[in-house]
């Protein structure tokens, strides 16, 4: 959470920084502010009725992606789930090879052994995507899709220049 209110920092003055201090969800707080800065500026005549009203129904979605976000951050895959499918998939590779033998022959080792990598594929597969955000290379590139979000926005206020959108460095977008 503190690594959002850093992120942040660039944006927000002394006494926005001092209120997300004392907040625990900071991606929430961030959105309370904006839409209290979007009210702010309706009431004082300085966005208009139909932007105010593109800006809020994307406020709006923002929040309603950020909740999402954080029932998959929040929810563990039970672990009972995780052992069964480590124990089947081992389970069925010291098998196979019996099953295979009398029709396969000499072959069974390396069809096993192909049918293994796979299945042991999609198990640690099934382990990268419990965690997906993070700085890992299998993780969403949250910063890349934090950039697309700020673009489309400032493009919405009419603002230029807008930033470049984040390219892949090394075939990873980060």
């Amino acid at each position: 959470a503190r690594d959002v209110a850093l992120a942040a920092v660039p944006w927000l003055d002394e006494e926005q920084r001092g209120q997300l201090a004392q907040r625990e969800n900071v991606p929430d707080a961030l959105l309370a502010m904006i839409a209290a800065e979007l009210a702010q500026a309706r009431r004082a005549g300085t966005l208009d009725s139909i932007l105010y009203v593109q800006l809020e129904e994307r406020l709006h979605a923002m929040s309603s992606i950020q909740a999402g976000c954080e029932r998959i951050l929040t929810t563990p895959l039970p672990f009972a789930y995780t052992l069964l499918l480590h124990r089947c998939a081992w389970m069925f590779c010291v098998l196979l090879p019996f099953g295979l033998a009398s029709s396969l022959g000499w072959a069974t080792p390396v069809l096993s052994a192909v049918l293994a990598y796979a299945f042991f594929g999609l198990d640690q597969l099934g382990e990268e995507m419990e965690d997906p955000f993070g700085l890992e290379p299998n993780d969403l590139p949250l910063d890349a899709l934090v950039r697309t979000i700020e673009i489309d926005q400032l493009d919405a206020l009419g603002e230029r220049p807008l930033p470049a959108p984040l390219l892949p460095q090394g075939y990873l977008l980060q």
